[in-house]
C-alpha cells in the first residue's frame, strides 16, 4: 500500500489482518455514533437532500446480484492507484464508509428484499462500486484492469438480463454526500443483528485500541 494513499495513510491509520488498508479512526467513531442516532425515515427510496457531491447512478434488483460480485476486486483495483484523483477518493470513501454502514454486508437478505431495513444501504454502496469503477477507466493512468473488469462485469448483466426489475430503493439517483443509513424503524429485536452489531462496535473498539498502543510506541521510540 503506497503511504500517500488519499492523505491520512500515515497519520490516522491501521493495518487490518488480510490487507493493508487504512482505516480513518474519524470516520470510524462518527460512524459508530451515527449507527446509533441515524434517522429512522433516512432511507434510499427518496431522493437525496444533499446533492453537493458526485451523483451516483442506482441500479436495478438484479444489478446488485452482479455488482455484489464484483465489489471486492473495483476496491482492491481503486486502492492499487498511486495517484487518485478527487473523484476515485471520494468514491472510494463513499463505498467503504456505505459498506460499514450497511454492516459490511452481513446481514441476510439485504441484497434480494427490497423490504429489508438494510436493502437502500446495499444500493448505496454497490451502485458507489460500479461508479467508482466507471472513475477508474476515466482517470486511471493505466485503465487496462478496470476496462477489463467492466467488461466481464457488463458481460455478467447481459448474459443475466439485469436491467428489467427495478425495486423502490433503485428508483432515485444516490449522492456521495449523502450517506443512506439503514432503515433501523423497520428493525425489530433480531437476535442476529444485534449479535452483528456487537461484533461492528467491537472491532472498531480494537483497531482504535491497536492504533491508541501503536502510537504510544512510536512516541516512545522517538525519544
Amino acid at each position: 500500500m503506497h503511504s500517500q494513499w488519499f492523505g491520512f495513510a500515515k497519520r490516522h491509520s491501521v493495518r487490518c489482518s488480510g490487507g493493508e488498508k487504512p482505516v480513518n479512526l474519524a470516520v470510524l467513531l462518527s460512524l459508530v455514533a451515527a449507527l446509533f442516532s441515524a434517522p429512522a425515515g433516512a432511507h434510499s427510496s427518496r431522493k437525496p437532500l444533499n446533492t453537493s457531491g458526485l451523483p451516483i447512478a442506482n441500479l436495478s434488483h438484479d444489478q446488485l446480484r452482479v455488482m455484489d460480485r464484483y465489489k471486492e476486486s473495483i476496491v482492491a483495483l481503486a486502492a492499487r492507484e498511486i495517484r487518485p484523483d478527487v473523484g476515485t477518493r471520494t468514491l472510494y470513501n463513499f463505498v467503504n464508509l456505505q459498506f460499514a454502514y450497511c454492516l459490511w454486508g452481513l446481514v441476510p437478505g439485504a441484497l434480494t428484499n427490497e423490504d429489508n431495513p438494510f436493502n437502500g444501504c446495499a444500493h448505496a454502496y454497490l451502485a458507489g462500486s460500479k461508479a467508482l469503477l466507471e472513475q477508474l477507466q476515466r482517470s486511471s493512468s493505466d485503465p487496462a484492469d478496470a476496462n477489463q473488469l467492466a467488461a466481464r462485469i457488463q458481460s455478467d448483466m447481459q448474459r443475466e438480463e439485469t436491467g428489467a426489475l427495478i425495486c423502490r430503493n433503485g428508483v432515485h439517483t444516490l449522492n456521495t454526500a449523502e450517506i443512506v443509513f439503514p432503515e433501523w424503524s423497520g428493525i425489530a429485536f433480531n437476535p442476529l443483528l444485534t449479535l452483528l452489531g456487537l461484533i461492528g462496535f467491537g472491532t472498531l473498539a480494537g483497531l482504535f485500541l491497536v492504533n491508541r498502543s501503536k502510537g504510544a510506541r512510536e512516541i516512545r521510540a522517538s525519544q
